[in-house]
């Protein structure tokens, strides 16, 4: 009897003990899932998930909304030669995106290769929206050309107008600027920063381009220009992040001011200024298995101090909040 007792105990205990496990990791689970539930909400960044997106372009147009256009990685990319179909973006809040579809792919280009779709700039000029790009002619990097398409409407598509000649090479990333004077300007070049007036066409040079003096020796590529209480900001990528240097021409010379997001690798960058704050538009390649050929774009905020250098840019999970 004292037998059946000290069995029936044992295994009353047993049972007791397993539903106490079962019941902790439950507990457990439940927790762990509020905490990630808590988390997602105050992250972010990346700003676009359902698709691999890079080179932000960002600008804000006359409806008032913020609109980028960005490069278009793939699932399966192992280099560069696959990006195709770039995308237009738009939201009122920046953080809600609208994607308005493929705006302009190779396909539509009459010389060139398939992909090849680097990094895009975007204008609004004469009325019209347009995308200058870099494309390759032969499926190399060196053969890239600028080429040039126009929408009567932010969204697209884009149709092709033709070619900048004279601004041919290694990786163009071009960025075109238009001063309060309505004056254009395109930058690109690769570890020798380039620029040169545009023809209001903006398919012709209107001046022998001019090496670009910015005070350091550290320029690989991502040329970006653009102007905030008076001063010129000539920033780039360096290969491991961005850098700048400020001046009071659009020529240059600069004088070199450091990092802007100098511990983010292949910094692509964009500024823009909506309902009185400063947003910093650029790419990462560790998001849900990224790498430097699946990249997602990202957005912070951006300060200037009060001497008009740019605070220091951390890459960051939250990004930026809804603007209500």
């Amino acid at each position: 009897m004292l037998k059946q007792i000290y069995i029936a105990s044992v295994f009353l205990l047993i049972l007791l003990s397993t539903v106490g496990c079962i019941h902790k990791k439950k507990t457990i689970e439940v927790n762990v899932n509020q905490q990630e539930i808590a988390n997602k909400k105050d992250i972010n960044n990346p700003v676009i998930r359902h698709i691999r997106t890079a080179d932000p372009s960002a600008h804000v147009w006359k409806d008032g909304k913020v609109w980028m256009y960005t490069s278009h990685d793939m699932e399966d990319a192992t280099f560069y030669d696959s990006m195709d179909g770039y995308h237009a973006f738009s939201s009122a809040d920046m953080v809600n995106w609208k994607d308005h579809g493929e705006v302009l792919h190779s396909r539509d280009i009459p010389w060139g290769v398939g992909g090849w779709m680097w990094a895009p700039t975007a204008i609004y000029k004469n009325n019209k929206y347009y995308l200058l790009y870099p494309h390759s002619v032969k499926g190399v990097k060196d053969d890239m050309r600028c080429g040039v398409a126009v929408s009567d409407v932010p969204e697209g598509p884009f149709k092709y107008l033709g070619w900048i000649e004279g601004v041919e090479g290694q990786w163009l990333d071009p960025c075109v600027f238009t001063d309060d004077d309505g004056k254009t300007y395109l930058y690109w070049g690769v570890r020798e920063p380039k620029v040169a007036l545009l023809k209001d066409n903006l398919l012709e040079l209107a001046e022998t381009p001019r090496t670009i003096e910015y005070g350091s020796n550290n320029f690989f590529e991502a040329s970006y220009m653009h102007k905030q209480n008076g001063n010129y900001y000539f920033s780039f990528n360096a290969g491991l992040g961005g850098f700048y240097a400020m001046g009071d021409s659009p020529y240059g010379p600069f004088e070199y001011k450091g990092g802007i997001n100098p511990k983010q690798r292949q910094d692509h960058h964009s500024i823009v200024e909506y309902k009185g704050q400063n947003y910093f538009f650029y790419h990462v390649q560790d998001w849900n298995g990224g790498t430097k050929y699946r990249r997602n774009t990202c957005i912070e905020y951006l300060y200037y101090n009060e001497d008009g250098t740019i605070k220091e840019i951390y890459a960051t999970k939250t990004g930026v909040k809804k603007i209500k």
